[in-house]
């Protein structure tokens, strides 16, 4: 549902968020001066899950624990924040989740690499399902739909070289994929080389920047 502001209307976006205080970020969202130019904001948890999906065009995941991905990569509506960000995905609308706010991530250097990728795996289905997750640094750009396919260079932790990519037989370019990036983050490698006219998938770059990896065409 839309509502009329004079002769516009704006869309309406919807925020996720299991606490409602100033370290989740969200108070930024719903007071940004950018978004609120564009959309009406609002924080499902303040209003007490009052609200509806078919209300909003758009919607927010902050605060998405390991519990809170489990439910919603498997569908499991028990709790109203799982039960708004589900129906938000089946309903096809647009959603975007905060990668700081992915706790799953802050256990990267100490989870055993089974574990911690049998769990990747539900961040990875919700990509494939549509769920654009990107920095709190980005998300405005992102739900104003002024970003740009390219992605940034971010340093790589101290470490050795990474290995230098094989071109592969014949004369086509090389094709490098998030899957080859996963098989060098197994083995704790975070550097990845490659030739100057491989073409690299954008599932590799979004792989890269949520775990820290570094591509370097040469």
């Amino acid at each position: 549902m839309d509502i009329q502001g004079g002769n516009h209307t704006k869309p309406g976006l919807l925020v996720l968020t299991q606490k409602h205080d100033q370290s989740t970020g969200c108070h930024r969202m719903l007071e940004s001066g950018r978004l609120t130019a564009r959309y009406r904001t609002e924080c499902a948890l303040k209003g007490e899950y009052g609200c509806t999906v078919d209300e909003f065009s758009a919607v927010v995941l902050f605060n998405l624990t390991n519990d809170m991905l489990v439910r919603v990569a498997g569908g499991t509506e028990d709790t109203p924040y799982s039960k708004a960000a589900v129906q938000a995905i089946l309903k096809g609308k647009t959603v975007f989740a905060v990668e700081e706010e992915v706790e799953l991530f802050d256990y990267k250097r100490t989870a055993p690499a089974v574990y911690y990728n049998m769990m990747l795996e539900k961040v990875n289905f919700l990509k494939e399902s549509g769920v654009i997750f990107c920095p709190l640094s980005q998300l405005e750009d992102s739900v104003l739909g002024e970003t740009t396919d390219a992605v940034p260079v971010v340093e790589a932790p101290a470490v050795p070289p990474g290995p230098r990519r094989k071109r592969p037989g014949g004369t086509g370019r090389e094709i490098v994929t998030a899957r080859d990036l996963a098989l060098l983050n197994n083995d704790n490698i975070l550097v990845m080389r490659v030739a100057a006219d491989s073409i690299i998938s954008s599932e590799a770059w979004d792989y890269a920047r949520v775990n820290g990896m570094q591509i370097i065409r040469e």
